[in-house]
């Protein structure tokens, strides 16, 4: 049998219709042609989608010969299958009728995509072709067309939060993720779009407070809850005008889920701290670490502590060890309480510490010098251009002034002034505050941490080093933004938009899954030979493992034995990889 394409001319136009047509000997033993089945007119196919499903079932039944890449998915598949991402999609958005793909099996598809090569939505099809996907996931590319992935989009949208549980629960039974202790962390995601009719039951895209000081953006704001080991284990998006602690109330519940049986410690920074939030965490049983945000006001008591308060903290960074003992970093710390009422009007007192970190007290003293300098240069400027011509208007000289101090809140500690002599020539002159300056700098390097542990519970050292670990928030961002490549895009509602976020947040937690199994398996070794350029060896880390893949693929040929897939030669990084993870191939089970 073989597909033939009929043109039949019908009142003056030319159409075309495809056969599926059987070859047979007549009596005679001559060939002839019948028509098996008409699929229909090939346009009518084509515009519905239909021609797209016919080609993508032969491709299921005759893989292509050809040039094929590979990449990281021998350690991706293994993992979306041990989640079961796509079970999990599937049963949060099951689908009407039959169908060639379902929800789950595009919405794996996509987040493999995120994990070897991120492409835009309207080119994964060119991705799954290149890579085989059909031979590793079971997606055709002639399906993954843009509209079929934005209709799984669309489904998801709505079944987000339970989705992003469900893996996190997945993956914490089949990986044994320790999720006693979370890291809580917020940034922002842009987008461009006008978007101004948007859906009101998903997170809209606005313009808020952006992580990476790209104001004039639109935005989701996503926030990640990573584990001791680094695994960005549950994702949730939400807003992108909302402040980060109106969130973390409504989860608590959620990531308190996910330590059970055991107690949650919950780890997160300053903006998600406001008395609502505490009260709701001590509530429920939750123990956290936090830093304090300045709008609590404990500097003044800080700085009161006497002397004898202040002890030396036995803390210091896996990067510092490697420094000369008298250029590590040092931090002291004095320990108080402070009382706080939340919504339901009852008085709890929690305990502070005040730190004071000489490696924040440095960078604190460097960014005000460079802020001092540049607004100095500013007003040197100006102070130049009334030399030149004195004669000016004193508001439009007054507002330039105004900003020239405004960067960085210079105008604290530098003071100015704008005089005018008789003939109301205007000259400018400054000079630093050294009583403001002063001030500020007992203030350097001061931050403070509140907790609902007691010292026997946690001591002052290893709330310190507790707090310091929220880099692995950061780290999850990181991950999020640089090798997943969520850029500012376009996508026609927010729908998608949140859908595509919390997509990419899933591909994160496998990310960071093969990033830890890897590491597990190597131990007590730390390196792997031959991980970095020219043959370095190096500590495994989720970026170099998914770079010492790349480029990595297979040839698929006809033998007089039917096709055979031929892999490219293994280098010693790489196997040892495929060795640590027990994987048996990098060829696709069905290639």
């Amino acid at each position: 049998m073989f597909v033939r394409v009929q043109r039949v001319r019908q009142r003056g136009r030319v159409y075309e219709y495809v056969h599926i047509v059987e070859g047979y000997r007549d009596e005679g033993g001559k060939v002839r042609h019948r028509v098996v089945a008409n699929l229909g007119r090939r346009d009518q196919l084509k515009d519905s989608g239909a021609l797209d499903n016919l080609a993508a079932a032969f491709t299921r039944l005759d893989p292509a010969p050809g040039r094929y890449v590979v990449g990281a998915l021998p350690l991706v598949v293994p993992v979306l299958e041990r989640l079961d991402v796509a079970g999990i999609v599937d049963r949060a958005c099951p689908m009407r009728g039959r169908a060639h793909l379902t929800h789950g099996e595009v919405i794996a598809a996509l987040v493999a995509n995120r994990l070897t090569a991120p492409r835009p939505l309207y080119d994964v099809a060119g991705w799954a072709n290149a890579y085989a996907a059909n031979d590793w996931l079971g997606t055709p590319g002639a399906l993954l067309n843009d509209d079929r992935l934005g209709r799984a989009l669309d489904a998801v949208a709505g079944r987000i939060d339970e989705i992003a549980s469900s893996v996190a629960l997945a993956a914490i039974g089949a990986f044994g993720v320790d999720a006693a202790r979370l890291h809580w962390d917020f940034t922002s995601v842009a987008f461009c779009g006008a978007y101004d009719d948007q859906d009101q039951d998903s997170p809209t895209i606005g313009y808020g407070h952006s992580s990476d000081r790209k104001s004039h953006r639109r935005q989701l704001k996503v926030a990640h809850t990573t584990t001791a080991s680094g695994i960005p284990l549950f994702g949730r998006v939400v807003d992108g005008a909302r402040h980060e602690g109106a969130e973390t109330g409504q989860l608590l519940e959620t990531l308190r889920g996910l330590a059970q049986p055991r107690r949650l410690l919950l780890v997160a920074d300053s903006a998600l701290v406001n008395k609502a939030n505490l009260a709701a965490a001590d509530d429920c049983g939750i123990r956290f670490v936090s830093r304090l945000p300045r709008t609590f006001d404990y500097e003044t008591d800080a700085l009161a502590q006497p002397d004898e308060a202040w002890r030396p903290l036995s803390y210091c960074a896996q990067r510092a060890k490697r420094l000369p003992p008298g250029q590590r970093p040092s931090f002291a710390g004095a320990e108080s309480t402070i009382e706080m009422v939340g919504p339901d009007a009852v008085a709890r007192r929690f305990r502070v510490l005040y730190i004071y970190g000489s490696e924040e007290a440095g960078a604190a003293r460097a960014s005000r010098a460079r802020l001092l300098c540049r607004a100095e240069d500013a007003l040197a400027r100006i102070a130049r251009g009334l030399i030149a011509k004195p004669r000016q208007d004193p508001e439009r000289v007054g507002r330039r002034v105004a900003k020239a101090v405004a960067d960085g809140r210079v105008g604290q500690w530098l003071r100015t002034e704008v005089k005018a002599d008789n003939e109301e020539n205007l000259s400018l002159r400054w000079w630093r505050d050294t009583d403001a300056l002063a001030e500020t700098a007992r203030r350097d390097g001061l931050y403070c941490l509140v907790t609902n542990m007691s010292p026997q519970q946690c001591s002052s050292g290893r709330l310190l080093a507790l707090y310091k670990d929220q880099a692995l928030s950061e780290r999850a961002h990181h991950f999020l933004k640089g090798p997943l490549a969520v850029r500012p895009v376009f996508l026609h509602s927010n729908r998608r938009a949140a859908a595509l976020v919390a997509v990419c947040s899933i591909a994160v937690l496998i990310y960071g899954l093969i990033e830890t199994e890897t590491r597990r398996a190597i131990a007590p070794a730390r390196n792997i030979e031959g991980l970095l350029p020219e043959q370095r060896a190096a500590r495994p880390t989720a970026e170099n493992i998914f770079r010492a893949f790349v480029g990595l693929g297979f040839q698929r040929v006809r033998t007089t034995t039917g096709l055979q897939a031929i892999p490219d030669p293994l280098s010693a990084a790489q196997q040892a990889i495929i060795d640590a993870l027990q994987i048996t191939s990098v060829l696709p089970p069905k290639g």
